[in-house]
């Protein structure tokens, strides 16, 4: 028995782990629209666009989804069945319960960072889910949401997260 719970404990380990591993941070470039910018390590592939920039990692395009863009946080807390104006605690928890009603991510936990932004952190139907909510003026706020398909691409999350610098409010 005691040679066997190594091994089933290597099962278990690597079960809980698919994917590639993310690789570690070399480098950062930055990467703008006209309302937002923000730093990606290497090997994140943009699409950019007036309200959002979307990435893919090359190593593993079909499984890693990163997004920057504006959001609406009106209408995440009324499409959730609530009333504005609440929070951003509870538009961060609106966004999940939206995830959850749509059984493809769930809730984890959540933090107040400097600033005022609310980090999250749960699973979603592709891996882990990373998101960040940094609240601008009125409703308007600006998301970063990365999924990937396992907990080492959280490096990854914090560089996005931390370099993100809103420009000019949209227009």
């Amino acid at each position: 028995m005691r040679k066997l719970l190594p091994i089933l404990f290597l099962l278990v380990a690597s079960a809980c782990s698919s994917g590639p591993a993310a690789p570690s941070i070399e480098a950062t470039q930055q990467v703008c629209n006209d309302l937002f910018c923000v730093d990606v390590p290497e090997g994140w592939v943009p699409e950019i666009g007036d309200t959002y920039i979307a990435f893919n990692h090359r190593i593993d395009p079909d499984n890693t989804f990163l997004t920057v863009g504006t959001l609406d946080m009106e209408a995440v807390v009324e499409n959730a069945g609530g009333t504005w104006p609440v929070p951003p605690e509870e538009v961060t928890a609106a966004f999940w319960a939206l995830l959850d009603d749509a059984e493809v991510g769930s809730f984890e936990r959540s933090a107040r960072q400097v600033g005022g932004a609310i980090k999250s952190w749960g699973n979603h139907s592709d891996g882990d889910m990373w998101h960040l909510l940094y609240p601008v003026d009125g409703s308007r706020g600006i998301a970063i949401e990365l999924r990937a398909p396992n907990d080492s691409w959280e490096t990854h999350a914090d560089q996005v997260f931390t370099s993100l610098e809103v420009l000019k409010a949209e227009s």
